[in-house]
């Protein structure tokens, strides 16, 4: 009972862990400077509160089983969140887009198969992070 009990808590907190990585790597976006000669740094207000949201939902489900993602921005402010796994070989990317007026995507592949999905609830992210733990 005491080697199962650890492994939960090693597993949960490892999944906390890789939360914290995620959301710290999201929150330096905010530290960027506003712009250059190639665009917009920063993200917008709802590129950011857009990927916040979806990660705190997705970690309220995955729990000890939420993967760490990297953060980037694009020139016009836009946030994307990469799951990348070698092995076996599979990416999952959330867009959150720079406004509302461009749908938020999933974009999903592995060496065989691609996808793009829009999202319209967080279930639609947490499907694919499942699907991105499936070994």
């Amino acid at each position: 009972m005491t080697v199962a009990n650890e492994q939960i808590a090693e597993s949960s907190s490892k999944g906390l862990l890789n939360f914290r990585i995620t959301v710290e790597r999201l929150i330096e976006l905010l530290d960027l400077e506003d712009d250059d000669e190639y665009g917009i740094l920063k993200p917008t207000e709802y590129a950011f509160k857009t990927a916040m949201k979806s990660i705190v939902e997705a970690y309220d489900v995955l729990g000890g089983n939420f993967p760490k993602a990297s953060a980037a921005t694009d020139d016009r402010g836009s946030i994307t969140l990469d799951w990348t796994s070698l092995k076996p070989d599979r990416t999952v990317r959330l867009f959150c887009p720079f406004s509302q007026e461009q749908p938020v995507d999933i974009f999903h592949h592995t060496e065989d198969e691609y996808g793009v999905e829009d999202i319209i609830s967080s279930p639609t992210l947490i499907y694919w992070l499942h699907w991105f733990n499936e070994t």
